[in-house]
């Protein structure tokens, strides 16, 4: 695979009397100078240019090659690289709207074979500095620094202590993807979440394994991204790990989705037809597409829209649906008051405050046949629905986060009040002052995993 360069100007070549100038070649001159967008009209890229097609430890850039016209594979320098010139993350001056070919490095190598260019640029979260080195940035949050901090705190603390912590998973620009495993083994579960790391809808237990093993949340982030622009009423729908249902209908046209890759295939029919869709399934769908919760919501929306246009504004909606389709876990009622229900409308428990991840897993685990201890009450709050921060099962006692997930170390069980659930989360996040803040005051034989060291014989 080579390069394409076709670039095909028409110019006016025709010279005044009074001077040498040529008028084609000035406007020639004229484009390559000032007006880029121009120029990109008569370039013609290599196509396709991917992302999945970048060989490891590259990104793929839009208008980086061709007069900044085409999209390449780019390798950025790495921690302690020399003779930068600046930085791709957008904290340091850079970024992808703004990225031009002459920050690219015109003395390094290119690769045509596989679509690649060097950058004199520092990686993401790397800092150029005035001597020229790529050096970490300072910041204290997010993914990439979560990130960073687990690997480097590795070795720092003993294991028994530091066992509930997991590496996220992150973006190249350094945002959370869709999909993150949380916990330790024992206690692992996947949760689709946003770029910041809260979760949203989806999720899957270890022993789903259906669900489990083929997760990639693109549907639930891609919901969350719609409602971020504002769009109050979204019909995609989910399935419960957060993966795209085969069957899509958006605007009264109805077409196939491949859960695997997030991308579409086949025609698109209208509603009334969708049954000749290769991916319908009436047992699924049935004869209407939109299912109780989402059809009454947007019924809710086309009236409040209705009514907003003659100049009055109706009271929100207080429906809460989730990315499937079905009623949300928590609903906030004419009373005033917030309740947890099932997917069916049935409710479950009450009041409930925060979520009502723990009521629903607590249903889940009945349906599937397995042992629960699960606590969903609150001592301080006469509430149900969300997880108590801190469990005890056989004799151990430990810290979960709101999705259930141990988020401290286990200790046995008499010393479940020396728990320190905040500075465990914390810990979590990469603040290393506060993993040995978990436990107060509690002595190594208090955790589980502790095994003291034998004396050695004489």
């Amino acid at each position: 695979m080579k390069w394409v360069w076709l670039v095909t100007l028409v110019v006016v070549t025709e010279a005044t009397t009074d001077d040498q100038s040529t008028p084609g070649i000035d406007q020639l001159n004229e484009i390559l100078n000032n007006t880029t967008t121009t120029l990109c009209q008569y370039i013609k890229c290599q196509e396709p240019v991917k992302a999945a097609d970048c060989p490891i430890g590259t990104f793929y850039q839009q208008r980086v090659a061709q007069f900044g016209c085409c999209g390449a594979c780019v390798r950025f320098k790495q921690k302690n690289d020399t003779e930068c010139t600046g930085s791709i993350d957008p904290k340091f001056g850079g970024g992808y709207s703004s990225m031009t070919p002459d920050l690219l490095d015109p003395e390094a190598s290119s690769d045509p074979v596989n679509n690649t260019l060097v950058s004199s640029w520092c990686d993401f979260f790397l800092n150029c500095t005035e001597e020229g080195v790529c050096q970490p940035d300072n910041s204290d949050h997010g993914c990439r620094y979560v990130q960073d901090q687990y690997d480097s705190d590795l070795d720092e603390f003993p294991f028994y202590k530091v066992d509930f912590r997991w590496r996220p998973s992150c973006t190249p620009e350094g945002l959370y993807t869709e999909k993150q495993c949380k916990g330790p083994y024992s206690n692992k579960r996947c949760v689709c979440v946003d770029a910041y790391g809260t979760s949203i809808y989806g999720k899957a237990f270890s022993w789903q394994r259906d669900l489990y093993d083929n997760m990639n949340c693109m549907c639930s982030r891609r919901v969350w991204e719609l409602q971020q622009e504002g769009v109050t009423s979204v019909t995609l729908h989910c399935q419960e790990n957060g993966n795209y249902e085969p069957l899509q209908c958006e605007d009264d046209w109805c077409y196939c989705m491949d859960p695997d890759t997030a991308l579409p295939y086949g025609s698109s029919f209208p509603d009334a037809m969708k049954e000749h869709l290769p991916c319908y399934n009436k047992t699924v769908t049935g004869e209407q597409y939109l299912r109780r919760c989402e059809s009454q919501y947007h019924a809710e929306h086309l009236l409040a829209t209705h009514i907003q246009r003659k100049g009055v504004y109706p009271p929100s909606t207080l429906l809460n649906c989730d990315d499937d389709g079905s009623f949300g876990g928590l609903q906030h009622d004419l009373d005033g008051l917030a309740r947890c229900y099932d997917q069916y409308d049935e409710m479950i428990a009450q009041p409930a405050v925060r979520d009502c991840n723990c009521a629903r897993d607590k249903i889940l685990f009945t349906e599937a046949h397995l042992f629960t201890t699960l606590k969903c009450a609150t001592p301080d709050q006469a509430v149900a629905g969300q997880y108590y921060e801190i469990q005890v099962f056989g004799g151990t006692a430990y810290c979960v986060d709101p999705d259930g997930v141990r988020a401290g170390p286990m200790v046995y069980s008499q010393y479940r009040d020396k728990l320190n659930c905040t500075a465990g989360m914390s810990c979590q996040n990469g603040n290393r002052s506060d993993c040995n803040k978990t436990c107060h005051e509690c002595s190594d034989d208090m955790y589980v995993g502790y095994t003291p060291t034998l004396p050695q014989s004489a």
